[in-house]
């Protein structure tokens, strides 16, 4: 059974600052799932082209409906997440994404860029794009380099991997949802029109990740649902919307 909560963003953080997540329960415990054992690690630990495609990514607050998602850049100023964390240019005001939100870095060293505008949402590929504002001087994409939409679909069996801000709060509660990079396989490359299946682990927060090819490093789906999730965030696949839907989208936009 495919389930698909709207709110699949996890709980916004108390203006930013603690390094905690709310001790309730997500308001959809089951649209992002862990598949099997839990098998991630912190972003921090990559090292080559990995590391340096994890730059783009970046925990994304939104506090106009009191939730945050993850989103990555796709140019210098243009970040990518789901439709069902931002569906609407009152839900983005106030939006803010942070790119260092990382293990290792303090509260108050992390860099908000304010990602407040919304450029355009597709709410049948569950994807929104939104422009930031440069911080110092910089743009976003300047200093964090941006992602590339591969123009081909991902085969079954290929190997991926999503980059994407959270914890399992689940076992831990109150731990901080720091840059993970989760690998797997594509399961089922033709999953249905939209989407791919993959077994790489997510739980709620992390709703508009970007899924790469572990050989080509580039964005081959956009991470937004789970299957068969149970109370405990735990669940038999993860889905993403194909890489060339995502592409044509963005040439909508002139991306």
């Amino acid at each position: 059974m495919l389930v698909m909560g709207l709110s699949a963003c996890g709980p916004l953080e108390p203006q930013d600052l603690p390094d905690a997540e709310p001790n309730g329960p997500l308001a959809s415990q089951e649209s992002n799932v862990i598949v099997g054992t839990l098998n991630w690690v912190s972003a921090t630990s990559l090292t080559g082209t990995q590391r340096t495609k994890s730059k783009a990514v970046g925990y994304i607050s939104i506090p106009a409906v009191g939730s945050r998602c993850t989103a990555w850049l796709v140019s210098n100023d243009v970040v990518i997440t789901n439709n069902h964390c931002i569906g609407s240019a009152a839900e983005a005001v106030g939006a803010r994404v942070s790119f260092n939100y990382e293990d290792g870095v303090a509260s108050g060293s992390r860099i908000w860029y304010p990602c407040a505008t919304l450029i355009k949402t597709w709410s049948g590929d569950d994807m929104t794009a939104l422009r930031c504002s440069a911080v110092n001087g910089q743009l976003p994409g300047q200093v964090y380099g941006f992602l590339t939409v591969a123009t081909t679909n991902a085969a079954t069996n290929s190997a991926v991997y999503v980059v994407n801000q959270n914890c399992d709060y689940y076992t831990t509660s109150g731990c901080t949802p720091t840059k993970k990079s989760s690998p797997g396989t594509v399961l089922n490359g033709n999953y249905s029109t939209t989407d791919i299946s993959y077994n790489a682990d997510t739980l709620g927060g992390s709703s508009g990740s970007p899924v790469l090819s572990t050989s080509t490093n580039q964005v081959v789906a956009l991470h937004h649902i789970g299957v068969g999730g149970n109370s405990q965030g735990r669940g038999t696949a993860n889905t993403g919307v194909k890489a060339t839907r995502v592409k044509a989208r963005l040439a909508e936009i002139g991306l």
